[in-house]
């Protein structure tokens, strides 16, 4: 298949991806303003294809838009086995707290959202300033929007979620996730898993996912390069970053305590 327009994706997702203002084809045929700025969350469980499906969605964004897109937190050596059509557009600022800087209205990968955005963890410094952004990101940079991938909803702080614009598509998803699922969004979530289920004609799913704000079984887009036949090494570390991040950096971002723990253990050493 040939690289497709952006209209391969459901209205909801062009809205956020194109340039705010371009005009594109939105539900039930009707020409629409992109609003270019908000949150596409991206639910599946391990190896269902969301990552992918991210980077298809980067890969229409660069082809169709003049967009810059960064990835947070991506070590360089993932980023040097990009497609060589992504160059010079494409960034990995390693901390979060670098979005604020953003001059242009770039699109985000925040990748395994489970280490990074844990909601259980909302008092992390990287938590407590994504909650205060989600409502302001129409304004940094001209507005952003931010792609993240998540293996569970209850995995992603609300308020990312209530204060910016939302799309969400939905890859396979197991049942043991399910069982700790939100209770708002289950429902939903298993009305899409009953049609991917229904209509696939992959075993693992891969081939489709569900648009919930649109209410549509959607067609995935798998890019050849993304092939492991085409190219193996490439393929590995673009569906595995974290896996090529220095050990010490990674065991830093995994055991590094809360903020409250930490002013807890400065005060307690100041007191002995």
């Amino acid at each position: 298949m040939m690289s497709p327009k952006m209209n391969w994706l459901p209205p909801s997702f062009q809205d956020l991806l194109l340039e705010e203002g371009t005009i594109f084809e939105g539900m039930n045929g009707i020409k629409q303003s992109a609003t270019g700025t908000g949150i596409i969350t991206l639910l599946g469980s391990a190896r269902s294809g969301k990552t992918s499906l991210a980077y298809a969605m980067i890969d229409t964004v660069i082809r169709e838009t003049k967009r810059p897109v960064s990835f947070i937190g991506f070590p360089d050596v993932v980023m040097k086995s990009m497609p060589d059509h992504w160059q010079n557009r494409i960034y990995n600022p390693q901390d979060i707290e670098k979005i604020i800087q953003f001059n242009y209205p770039s699109v985000i990968l925040l990748d395994d959202t489970a280490v990074t955005l844990n909601s259980r963890d909302a008092m992390t410094k990287s938590s407590k300033l994504m909650s205060r952004l989600a409502g302001v990101i129409s304004h940094i940079g001209g507005g952003l929007t931010v792609i993240l991938t998540t293996q569970s909803m209850s995995g992603v702080d609300l308020s990312l979620l209530r204060y910016t614009q939302l799309a969400v598509g939905v890859r396979k998803v197991s049942p043991m996730t399910l069982w700790s699922e939100r209770s708002h969004w289950l429902p939903r979530i298993k009305e899409a898993q009953y049609e991917i289920n229904s209509h696939s004609k992959e075993a693992n799913c891969r081939d489709l996912y569900y648009s919930l704000m649109d209410d549509t079984l959607c067609r995935s887009w798998f890019p050849s390069w993304l092939s492991r036949d085409e190219n193996l090494d490439r393929a590995d570390k673009l569906s595995r970053p974290f896996r090529y991040m220095e050990k010490g950096k990674l065991m830093e971002i995994l055991t590094k305590p809360p903020e409250s723990k930490k002013k807890r253990r400065k005060k307690e050493d100041g007191e002995d």
